[in-house]
């Protein structure tokens, strides 16, 4: 597999994080492991510089490291509309993924490089000069991340587990390559496989990750991040007992949820109590932040204002739940707004937490989202307990609560449009689409001029005419109808795999949607 012959290695090991332009790599053949691996500290640069590598590179402005994928997950669902100006548009048109490129080669790069590098502190930490504490902790560290980029390629490149357990997914690999094994390649396995892959990995990790760990970055995985991926992990692949158990056992360690104060802050500071999982970013690392210029929509200094929403979704919150009163018609920040011909459904719910030095940190995982795998998970088991799960997560929103006696597929499409709500622009929406078997939904907006109520500068207000903004596109590129299971939804393996690894497709074939 000619994609992962190399260690992305922090060669400045000076540094325990580096920005992008200071990552190297460097062939397994040709350097000595003992020089790389020696000591457990190495072995942790070697983590921290994959870190870096997956979350801080470009392949281009509109793809920031996995945050791409984040950002194309959300552009593809029902819930973001896009402006006509740079980044994403393709993905909202369903061009990007299917087409193999941008995003698709990214993906494919940034994980099997980082899970090499994975491997190599997997295959090196035991000899590692160091405690055993230490050599145990990076060891599960090494297995947690490679387990998240594992599930991230169950969840993207297949479609749903209960669709076909069988269908074929990406490669495993659980040993470092160098360039004579990567060029023979391994062969696809199935979805079901590596689901198991990911939790199994996740599971050891769990083990070797002591509690009493403390971080000094919230980048960094300890004990609640990887239950919290367990949970995630488990549920994707219907595991619904196993979902139940590690969520619970994660909000019983942390059920904080933040303030309305604190929601309102910009979802920009890793420091928020209820992050679990973050990528941080500074004044001289902050390549990662390129991508709150598509998502601060209402900041003068950002640039693109691109993730905006579709105006029916605003309808779906009710009245008090303080999340809808962060969404609201706009023209451009900062804008002549009695030239502006045009008004977009704004969500203030990203800032730039530094607009000047275009700072802000990335959330990967919250305790919202736990509060609602554990909602689902017991939905599935009919457990009481599921209906009280969302409706905490609810009231802490000042939204109304539901029934408790909602049960079945009621309940289940409750959590499904909480999910939607609450984690709307943090990168869910196509997975969740995908999982549930379920179709993207975009209906038009009428295009009738409204009238749009602003304050100037010296505090008057005024109504003007303006053009509200919704969707633009309804169907695939083939013309045809959005609908679940299709082609589109998903990430594709590159051209330069299907070409070089011969061994690709002997286990299981080609998804037929690809032969068509």
């Amino acid at each position: 597999m000619k994609t992962i012959f190399k260690y992305i290695l922090s060669v400045a090991l000076g540094a325990s994080i580096l920005t992008s332009c200071d990552l190297d790599t460097i062939p397994t053949t040709s350097v000595d492991a003992g020089s790389v691996f020696g000591k457990t500290g190495d072995a942790e640069k070697v983590l921290n510089g994959g870190w870096n590598y997956l979350m801080e590179t470009f392949n281009s402005y509109a793809n920031p490291g996995y945050g791409a994928m984040l950002r194309a997950n959300d552009a593809m669902g029902s819930d973001v509309v896009l402006n006509d100006k740079y980044g994403f548009r393709s993905h909202n048109q369903f061009n990007a993924i299917y087409g193999k490129g941008g995003t698709n080669t990214l993906s494919w790069l940034l994980c099997y490089r980082v899970i090499n590098d994975c491997n190599g502190v997997l295959d090196n930490i035991d000899n590692a000069e160091g405690t055993q504490n230490d050599r145990d902790r990076i060891k599960g560290q090494a297995l947690a991340l490679r387990g998240f980029l594992y599930l991230h390629l169950a969840s993207c490149y297949s479609f749903a587990i209960d669709k076909d357990p069988n269908a074929v997914c990406a490669p495993i690999y659980t040993k470092s390559t160098d360039e004579v094994s990567a060029a023979e390649g391994m062969p696809a396995s199935s979805v079901s496989e590596v689901y198991a892959q990911s939790i199994s990995d996740l599971e050891k990790a769990l083990d070797l990750i002591p509690e009493t760990y403390i971080r000094n970055s919230k980048h960094k995985i300890d004990n609640q991040v990887v239950l919290g991926l367990l949970s995630r992990a488990c549920l994707y692949a219907r595991q619904w007992e196993k979902a139940k158990n590690y969520s619970d056992q994660l909000l019983a360690k942390n059920n904080y949820l933040m303030s309305e104060s604190e929601y309102k802050e910009g979802f920009s500071n890793a420091e928020n109590k209820e992050w679990i999982w973050g990528h941080p970013q500074t004044n001289d690392q902050n390549n990662a932040s390129y991508q709150f210029y598509y998502l601060d929509t209402t900041t003068p200094g950002s640039y693109y204002y691109s993730f905006n929403v579709d105006p029916y979704f605003r309808d779906l919150f009710e009245d008090g739940d303080y999340r809808k009163e962060m969404i609201y018609w706009a023209t451009d920040p900062g804008a002549d707004v009695e030239s502006a011909a045009y008004v977009w459904m704004r969500n203030a719910k990203f800032k730039f937490r530094d607009i000047q030095n275009t700072v802000a940190d990335i959330v990967l995982m919250r305790v919202a989202e736990i509060y609602l795998i554990n909602a689902e998970a017991k939905a599935r088991l009919n457990a009481p307990d599921a209906v009280n799960k969302l409706n905490e997560l609810k009231a802490a929103r000042g939204a109304q609560t539901i029934s408790t006696s909602l049960t079945g597929e009621d309940l289940l499409e409750a959590i499904w449009l909480e999910r939607r709500k609450e984690l709307w622009g943090e990168g869910f929406s196509l997975i969740d689409i995908i999982r549930n078997q379920k179709s993207v939904v975009r209906k038009e907006y009428p295009d009738d001029k409204i009238d749009y109520t602003y304050t100037d500068s010296e505090g008057k207000e005024h109504t003007v005419k303006k053009t509200p903004q919704g969707h633009r596109y309804f169907n695939f590129p083939d013309k045809s109808n959005f609908c679940p299971n299709s082609k589109y939804y998903l990430y594709r393996i590159t051209d330069s795999e299907e070409l070089t690894n011969t061994k690709l497709y002997s286990v299981y074939p080609k998804l037929s949607i690809y032969m068509e």
